[in-house]
Order: C-alpha cells, then structure tokens, then sequence
C-alpha cells in the first residue's frame, strides 16, 4: 500500500507484514539568514540542504585561511554556486557542499584599539568546504563557524 503524507499530517495505520515507509526531502541549498534582532548573526547566513545545516570547520578549509577572514558572495541569487560532493572518508560517507568564496587579509594592528582606517584589505577567491553540522568534532579538535559572514556587492 502507498500512502502519501506530507509533513503536517501524522501518520496512523494498522501496520502490517512488509509496510513500508519511503520518506523524500527537497534536498535544495538555501542560504539561511537570522532575524535581524540577532545582532551576533547579522550580515551573516548559514547553509541549509535539505533538513541539514551545514558547517565551516577549520582542518577541511585551504591551508593558512581562518574561518574568521572568509565570507560568502551574497549577491548571488541562486545557491547554484555550491557544488556537492561525497566524502567517503568522513563518518562511513556524508555529502560535502563546495564553494567559492573570498578570503580577506587585513593589516595586523597593534593593540586591542587603533584609530579607524578605512583602508581595504587584500581579498582573493578561495575554495569553502560545507560539512553537515552533525559531522564536526569527528576527526579533531578545530574551530567551527554554521554562520557564515556574506559580501553583499
């Protein structure tokens, strides 16, 4: 027997040998944005495919560039940009998204304060790796970000 449900409705039958149960999901990449009375989230989006938000972690990004530098292009319209791709080497196998995004290097500064200095930093494209946010933590101690900063140009 085929039973259609969508997610608003419970499902309750009399069950019998040989049921079963065949669950979809839209497995689309959206970006995600926080209320803006999230201040600690804002100018920021996290990364959603299907039901799973996904993650920056630190050891899966190009050598030498901290999660703190990179944003995301926001002036994309569409989350095509993001390319999936699985990785059997992490948790028995689990589906990546890769991406294009900007990496910044800023001037060191001396000091917890300076004056400000509308000065621009170096920014150069580089390749951001998304792992779903259940598989960070797995391998080794590493920073993490889900929110990520985003360019608007």
């Amino acid at each position: 027997m085929v039973t259609k449900v969508n997610a608003s409705r419970s499902l309750t039958l009399r069950w019998a040998p040989g049921d079963v149960i065949s669950v979809k999901f839209d497995l689309t990449t959206h970006l995600m944005e926080a209320n803006p009375r999230v201040v600690d989230d804002y100018g920021r989006v996290a990364v959603q495919r299907g039901p799973l938000v996904h993650c920056l972690e630190q050891l899966d990004q190009p050598e030498g560039i901290a999660l703190a530098a990179v944003r995301l292009e926001g002036n994309q319209k569409s989350t095509s940009q993001f390319q999936e791709e699985f990785r059997d080497d992490l948790l028995g196998g689990v589906v990546v998204l890769k991406c294009i995004g900007a990496a910044y290097e800023s001037s060191p500064r001396g000091g917890l304060y300076s004056r400000y200095s509308p000065e621009i930093s170096n920014k150069h494209a580089t390749t951001l790796t998304f792992i779903p946010y259940y598989a960070w933590a797995n391998r080794a101690a590493t920073p993490m970000q889900v929110w990520t900063p985003v360019l608007n140009a």
